[in-house]
């Protein structure tokens, strides 16, 4: 995010030597000058000795949006299915990307930072219509609505009225190394140093969505705020650790740092890449300076590789356990997570569903019905949804491309999301759902998993043996 010209299969003496992909060169590539100062040209792919059709269609992808590098997994219920990774984590080195690359991951993020506040919400440590004031110990309030309370629910469905705007712009812009130093406090409270009554909308909480990074910073915060401890150290203990996964939001952490990616956006004319985010060059990232949540950035500062997310969402797709003994939810934690909690049309129409930080689309993969989550920041793209019905889930992270004609994913995305989802899916089963409903619930059951509802259930007879679910 390469070509069919693959040339002959080596002798067997020679399976698993690298070899270089030689791709056709375009007349633009032929003629190009030298990349301007502290930008590099995508140089050729390597590819394993006895590539398969999926590694060529991927890599054809790859060649087609000049893909830095691609790390992708595929998983089901049980296991993980496959894994594959492709190109450059480092331009500068020549450093390839491998299955244990790890990536800046994003808005893939706000998953792990959702599931460490609803690992709280169901040890009762809070309700999801509490005023969050009352657990950060400090009043927080949108100016032009100052009766209105701002709820944990809101929170994690970008309905709060705090947006990307105001305070955290101006620094995220101007100064983001204040990140990693100042109280958020100071950016929510009117007598705060950094207050800017634009970081709230000029609406009530509670009746928009607006997709607000900040608003996932506050969720971070709250996590520190009830757990006592501080964020980064809370998912490592109670989401990484359990799950043995080589993550952590603090990248001094990672073990093999030496193997994170580097991420890129191209020039102007997509033809070469300069670095943006995590080129340590050979140097450990140092520990953040604050240790407050923000500074670990909770909505996007994730580090992890592919196949360790692929964990982490086979976990909520299995409702919140894996291999029948490590359990980071209750299975109503999680399905309350996946459930529609916000629908509309936002942001183009990318955003049309929303459970509790979990995206509900059908917009990546036609067809299917998806849950998971998108992240682009920094270069930085990726993927990693689920699909409820067939039980087969992908990942898949780039660390630069060209990212165009969004329509409302990338084409990229769509191109590597169905060639993952057709070369992997399970035989379409025509066993009917079982569907359990009971009058006043506020949710009905669909093959043993729950879908929590808006408002509680009606059910009409509509013949003998026939009856109608609807909200009331």
């Amino acid at each position: 995010m390469v070509s069919n010209r693959l040339g002959k299969y080596l002798a067997p003496a020679l399976a698993g030597i690298v070899l270089i992909l030689s791709l056709p060169t375009s007349p633009v590539q032929a003629n190009q000058l030298e990349p301007p100062p502290g930008y590099y040209v995508l140089p050729p792919y390597k590819l394993p000795a006895n590539p398969t059709d999926l590694d060529k269609q991927l890599l054809t992808t790859m060649e087609k949006y000049k893909v830095v590098g691609l790390s992708a997994a595929v998983f089901n219920e049980r296991k993980l299915i496959w894994n594959g990774s492709y190109g450059w984590a480092d331009l500068a080195t020549d450093r390839t990307v491998n299955t244990e690359t790890v990536f800046r991951a994003a808005s893939l993020s706000k998953m792990i930072t959702a599931t460490a506040l609803m690992q709280l919400y169901e040890q009762g440590k809070f309700g999801l219509d509490d005023d969050i004031s009352q657990y950060l110990g400090y009043q927080i309030r949108n100016p032009r609505y100052s009766d209105v309370k701002i709820t944990f629910r809101q929170l994690l469905t970008h309905t709060s009225s705090i947006v990307d705007s105001g305070a955290y712009t101006t620094i995220l812009e101007g100064t983001p190394a204040l990140l990693q130093e100042i109280d958020i406090q100071d950016m929510l409270v009117p007598d705060g140093q950094y207050y800017d009554p634009g970081t709230f909308g000029n609406y009530a909480p509670g009746t928009q969505f607006s997709y607000s990074n900040f608003g996932t910073g506050i969720v971070g915060t709250l996590v520190e705020k009830i757990s006592g401890l501080p964020f980064d150290k809370y998912c490592t203990k109670y989401i990484f650790q359990p799950l043995d996964m080589s993550a952590s939001f603090e990248p001094s952490d990672i073990i093999n740092w030496q193997n994170i990616a580097v991420l890129y956006r191209p020039d102007a004319s997509l033809t070469s890449f300069r670095p943006t985010k995590d080129n340590y060059n050979g140097t450990k990232p140092t520990p953040a300076t604050s240790a407050g949540a923000l500074a670990h950035s909770p909505a996007g500062g994730l580090r992890t590789n592919s196949t360790d997310l692929a964990k982490f969402l086979q976990v909520h797709m299995n409702g919140g356990m894996v291999k029948q003994h490590t359990r980071i939810l209750k299975p109503d934690t999680a399905d309350l997570m996946h459930s529609m909690q916000w629908f509309g049309y936002s942001m183009s129409g990318f955003y049309k569903q929303k459970g509790l930080n979990f995206h509900i689309t059908d917009d990546l993969v036609p067809g299917k019905r998806l849950v998971g989550h998108s992240g682009e920041a920094y270069g930085l793209s990726g993927d990693a949804y689920y699909d409820p019905d067939s039980k087969l889930g992908i990942v898949f992270l780039m660390n630069g491309a060209n990212l165009i004609d969004a329509n409302p994913y990338y084409s990229v995305e769509n191109a590597i999301a169905k060639t993952l989802f057709t070369t992997f899916a399970p035989k379409a089963s025509n066993k009917p759902k079982q569907i359990k409903a009971k009058a006043g619930a506020s949710f009905i059951t669909v093959n043993n998993r729950k879908i929590f509802l808006q408002t509680p259930v009606s059910i009409i007879k509509t013949g003998k043996n026939n009856f109608s679910i609807s909200q009331r």
